[in-house]
């Protein structure tokens, strides 16, 4: 049998390993995977969807497009349910859609820990770096500013600098730092949304002698 598995992306950041290891899995049940990728765009989304409501499939996994925001397509998710076929989320589900189970990382208790850790450290003014059109990165800010509140710890909005899917590809691509440099400015430390960010910005900070 097969299962499609649809996620944002193939080939960048943490997908291969991912998609390595449900490969793996799905051997070890005598399915094979269909693979398929988003862009995190909702309109390749629908394409992707209206074409496994044709396909002979046992199951969908499925990293939702754009999960922070109202999806157009969950009329094609309630016709795969109705179908009866499995439907899992990964990374970040939808609100609105009953039925359908989804496997998160802990986002909240991650962005608290982070705060947590560099607060021990010493740091006072803790910048935050995060994604606003997908659910790890509200849950991630969820925990950060939950950490600032519960220690004491000033939540000052010019310290927090909220990318999106496009804004973040502009960045990884070399773009401008101006505005994270604008949100750093007094602060000792920043949590940023992910390793990809983390990254782009140690390399920017390197360049300037920090």
């Amino acid at each position: 049998s097969s299962v499609a598995v649809v996620t944002t992306y193939i080939s960048d950041y943490i997908f291969p390993s991912i998609l390595r290891e449900v490969e793996k899995t799905l051997a070890q049940h005598n399915c094979t995977p269909s693979l398929f990728s988003t862009q995190n765009q909702v309109d390749s989304e629908r394409k992707i969807l209206m074409n496994l409501l044709t396909m002979p499939i046992s199951g969908v996994l499925v990293e939702g497009s754009k999960t922070a925001l109202p999806n157009p397509n969950l009329d094609l998710y309630r016709q795969l349910l109705d179908k009866g076929l499995p439907l899992v989320f990964m990374h970040g589900g939808y609100a609105d859609l009953p039925g359908a189970l989804t496997v998160l990382d802990d986002n909240r208790g991650g962005g608290r820990a982070l705060v947590e850790y560099l607060y021990r450290k010493g740091h006072r003014e803790i910048a935050g770096i995060f994604k606003s059109d997908d659910l790890q990165g509200l849950q991630r800010y969820a925990g950060y500013i939950d950490a600032l509140r519960d220690l004491g710890l000033p939540m000052d909005d010019r310290h927090v600098y909220w990318s999106n899917t496009y804004a973040k590809e502009k960045l990884l691509s070399g773009g401008p730092m101006d505005a994270l440099d604008a949100v750093l400015d007094g602060c000792s430390s920043v949590i940023c949304y992910n390793d990809e960010i983390a990254n782009r910005l140690v390399i920017h900070l390197l360049k300037k002698g920090v």
